[in-house]
C-alpha cells in the first residue's frame, strides 16, 4: 500500500506535535491562574502570538481568494441567467413587434392598448451621415444659404437644420432644387417599437 501525505498536512501535524511537547517541558498548566512563570514560557506565547496573526491572516486570504472565486462564479452566472431571460424577452418582442406592425398597417394609429400595456410604433427621423468639405463646396455656388462660419474662431460648416429643410428626400438621396446633394448619405430607418 502506498501512502500519500500530503506536504502541508504533515508540516502542520509536525508543527503541533512539537507544540505540544513544547508546552509539556515548559510546564504550561492552562488550568493555572498564572500561566507564565518564566522567560522561557513568556518566549513560547510571544511565538504562539505571533502564529496566531499568521494563521488569521492565513484566513483572511483565503475568504479573499474565495469571495473573488465565488464573486466571478456568481458573475458568469448572473450573465448567463440574464442572457436567457433576455432571449425569452427578445422572442415575446419580436413577435408582439411583428404582431403590431400587422395590425396597425394601413391605418392611421401609432399605438395600440391592451390590458397590461401599449403596443406603439413610432416614426424615426431618417440618419444622416455628412461628408462636410465635398458638401461645402458643392453649397458654396448652388445653396449658399445653408453655410455658416462660426465664431469665435472662424469655420465654415454646414448649417444642418437649414439643409434638412429645403432638401427632399427621395428613395434614400437627397435632393435640393432637383438636384442630388453629394456628400450626404441617408438612412431611412424603421418605425421603432416600443411597448409601454
Amino acid at each position: 500500500m502506498i501512502l500519500i501525505i500530503n506536504q502541508n498536512d504533515f508540516l502542520t501535524d509536525l508543527q503541533e506535535f512539537l507544540n505540544a511537547e513544547e508546552a509539556k517541558e515548559l510546564n504550561i498548566d492552562e488550568s493555572n491562574e498564572f500561566l507564565i512563570n518564566d522567560r522561557h514560557q513568556a518566549d513560547y506565547f510571544i511565538r504562539q502570538s505571533k502564529q496566531c496573526d499568521e494563521d488569521i491572516q492565513d484566513i483572511k486570504t483565503y475568504i479573499e481568494e474565495e469571495r473573488k472565486r465565488y464573486n466571478a462564479l456568481l458573475d458568469s452566472y448572473l450573465i448567463e441567467q440574464v442572457q436567457a431571460v433576455e432571449r425569452r424577452k427578445k422572442f415575446y418582442d419580436d413577435a408582439l413587434e411583428a404582431y403590431t406592425h400587422r395590425e396597425l398597417d394601413g391605418s392611421n394609429k401609432r399605438s395600440m392598448k391592451l390590458p397590461h400595456g401599449t403596443l406603439a410604433l413610432k416614426k424615426q427621423q431618417p440618419h444622416y451621415t455628412y461628408s462636410e468639405e465635398e458638401l461645402i463646396e458643392w453649397a458654396k455656388e448652388l445653396v449658399p444659404e445653408i453655410i455658416k462660419t462660426t465664431t469665435p474662431e472662424p469655420k465654415i460648416t454646414i448649417d444642418k437644420k437649414k439643409l434638412k429643410e429645403v432638401g427632399i428626400i427621395l428613395d434614400g438621396v437627397l435632393y435640393i432644387n432637383g438636384e442630388q446633394v453629394p456628400g450626404v448619405e441617408i438612412e431611412i430607418r424603421d418605425d421603432a417599437f416600443n411597448i409601454k
